[in-house]
């Protein structure tokens, strides 16, 4: 899990806007295209995500890991 908030600045930067942020935005065009996304929801949800970089935001991930057998 992970757990940033305006406490822990490198964490900020690093990871809520350098990292999981700018992942997602990475992905905006085949989002869209696929329609997953309308462009006008899939900013909003970048805006949100920036927001949570605020002094007053805060920003929670977990990872999950599966795994599977096929048979």
């Amino acid at each position: 899990m992970v757990y940033v908030d305006s406490s822990k600045p490198e964490l900020v930067e690093g990871f809520t806007r350098r990292t999981f942020t700018a992942m997602i935005e990475g992905v905006r065009d085949a989002a869209i295209s696929s329609g997953l996304a309308d462009a006008q929801r899939f900013d909003r949800g970048i805006a949100d995500l920036y927001r949570t970089a605020e002094q007053d935001g805060v920003f929670c991930y977990t990872f999950f890991k599966a795994v599977a057998i096929r048979r």
